[in-house]
């Protein structure tokens, strides 16, 4: 069974965080009618969201360390390499702590970083992020032995998950940044986005009930997923309501309500849905186990 730690190892959102920060960036700085306050302002927003998306990929590697057990074990991942997804996402999540980790510096240090460097650091960052977005749900559906994981749309619904996760956080992130004001244009599109993203995430959703529901073999865990004994009431509650359904809606009525605290609570459910999905996932397909 896996165990506390992988199953924040697949959740912790600083891939998906550092993708829309990455990418948010590379598309600002194509914007020629950007003002000079608002580009200010921009800068400030990315320095704090590489910097935490840092600290969650570092959080993420500290997770790994402590399900092997040991630091020797740890380390061994990337001094013997073997042709393991573990073992292949060990060495895209220190690259990406690197990338990261180095945007984060070039922020708050003020370091007079070429363009084209900081550009390709960040379109090296969105790369390495979407790998690793799609690497958590692969890292479970390649395992077989456990019938509910081992299916086409589990990665596709964590990546989404993850996606959507990191729009949360980076939503969330947002307001306490000076200036934040002058970028609610931008802001704006990326909760039109965020809105997109919960759709296909539901879909995702749908398509990977629909494919446990026909494979006999994953009939034991999907019970255990569905059944108001099993995680029913987490996976429901938590994941499909909280983390997409109540999104949706506050993303939906937002242009016409204007307020921001039903949606900023509802970024905080996103998060905690992220989370949710995967222990119940994790729980039901480890009770096929035994």
């Amino acid at each position: 069974m896996l165990g506390t730690f992988v199953v924040l190892y697949l959740f912790l959102c600083g891939a998906a965080a550092l993708f829309v920060t990455a990418v948010w960036s590379l598309l600002f700085h194509r914007t020629e009618t950007r003002t000079f306050q608002q580009s200010r302002a921009f800068w400030d927003l990315a320095g704090k969201l590489y910097l935490a998306s840092f600290g969650l990929l570092a959080l993420s590697a500290f997770c790994l360390l402590l399900d092997l057990g040991s630091p020797h074990r740890f380390f061994l991942l990337f001094l013997r390499p073997t042709a393991s997804l573990l073992s292949a996402g060990s060495f895209v999540l220190l690259a990406a702590l690197l990338a990261s980790g180095c945007l984060a510096a070039v922020h708050a240090l003020g370091w007079p970083a070429p363009s084209w460097a900081r550009k390709g650091l960040e379109a090296l960052c969105a790369v390495l992020a979407t790998v690793l977005m799609v690497y958590t749900g692969l890292y479970l559906a390649w395992m077989e032995a456990v019938p509910l994981w081992s299916n086409g749309a589990l990665p596709a619904l964590f990546a989404l998950s993850s996606l959507s996760s990191g729009m949360a956080a980076v939503l969330l992130a947002a307001p306490f940044v000076r200036d934040w004001a002058l970028l609610s244009g931008w802001i704006g599109g990326l909760h039109r986005a965020h809105l997109v993203v919960l759709g296909l995430e539901f879909l995702a959703l749908v398509v990977f009930l629909a494919l446990a529901a026909i494979n006999p073999f994953a009939g034991p865990g999907l019970a255990q997923l569905v059944s108001p004994d099993g995680q029913a009431p987490w996976f429901f509650a938590g994941f499909v309501l909280g983390g997409i359904i109540v999104p949706f809606a506050a993303e939906t009525l937002r242009p016409f309500t204007g307020r921001v605290a039903p949606v900023a609570a509802s970024e905080v459910l996103c998060l905690f849905g992220g989370l949710i999905l995967r222990f119940c996932l994790v729980l039901a397909g480890s009770h096929w186990l035994g």
